[in-house]
C-alpha cells in the first residue's frame, strides 16, 4: 500500500508540475517599432498654424500598446500613429506649435486588426489601422475623416513590418486629401 501512496504522490506531483508550466501565464511579444516616413510630401502653403494633439485610444483594450493579440510595441499604438503623421508633415515643411495654433488636427485610434492573406500565392499579413482625424478650429470642428491604413507584408517579414507599412498609408492617405488641404490654406 506504501508504494500505491507514493506513486499517487508522484502522480500527484507530476501534474501539479505540468499544469504549472502550462498554465503559466503568457508573456506578450514587444515589438520595436522604428517608422521612418520615407515618401516625398507636398503639402503647398499652410496659412494657419497647427497643433498636433495627443491621439486618444478607443480599442478599449487595457494595455495600450497592444498592436494586436498578445503582440505589443514599446510605446501606445496611438502615439506611435501621431509620430508619424508629425514625421508627414515635418517632411512637407510644416512644423507644429504648441500653443496659440490656429487650428489643431486630433486623431482618434478605432481599431487594429491582422488578418493573413493570400497575395498570388504568398502568405501575407495585413494589419489595418483605424482612425479617425478631424481638423478643428475656432472652437469647432473644419473638416473630419475615418482613414484606413492597410499594411500588407509577407509573412516573413513580420508584424513589426505591417506596422510600418500600415503607419505609412495612414500617413499617405491624410496628406493626398485634397479637401484636408484645401482646409489648410
Amino acid at each position: 500500500m506504501t508504494s500505491m501512496t507514493s506513486m499517487t504522490r508522484l502522480t500527484f506531483t507530476f501534474l501539479v508540475c505540468l499544469s504549472s508550466l502550462a498554465l503559466k501565464p503568457v508573456v506578450a511579444d514587444e515589438l520595436t517599432i522604428d517608422f521612418t516616413y520615407e515618401r516625398n510630401v507636398n503639402i503647398g502653403s499652410i496659412s494657419p498654424s497647427l497643433h498636433l494633439a495627443p491621439f486618444a485610444d478607443e480599442r478599449g483594450v487595457a494595455d495600450p500598446n497592444t498592436i494586436v493579440g498578445d503582440d505589443r510595441a514599446q510605446l501606445p499604438l496611438a502615439n506611435l500613429i501621431r509620430d508619424a503623421f508629425e514625421q508627414g508633415f515635418n517632411k512637407g515643411g510644416v512644423e507644429f506649435v504648441a500653443e496659440g495654433a490656429d487650428m489643431e488636427i486630433v486623431g482618434t485610434l478605432l481599431s487594429s486588426e491582422l488578418e493573413t492573406v493570400d497575395r498570388a500565392g504568398v502568405p501575407n499579413l495585413q494589419l489595418t489601422i483605424r482612425t479617425a482625424i478631424e481638423l478643428r478650429g475656432g472652437g469647432r470642428s473644419i473638416w473630419s475623416t475615418t482613414l484606413f491604413g492597410r499594411g500588407r507584408v509577407p509573412v516573413e517579414e513580420g508584424l513589426g513590418s505591417a506596422v510600418n507599412a500600415s503607419l505609412e498609408r495612414l500617413v499617405r492617405e491624410l496628406l493626398r486629401d485634397d479637401y484636408f488641404l484645401l482646409e489648410l490654406e
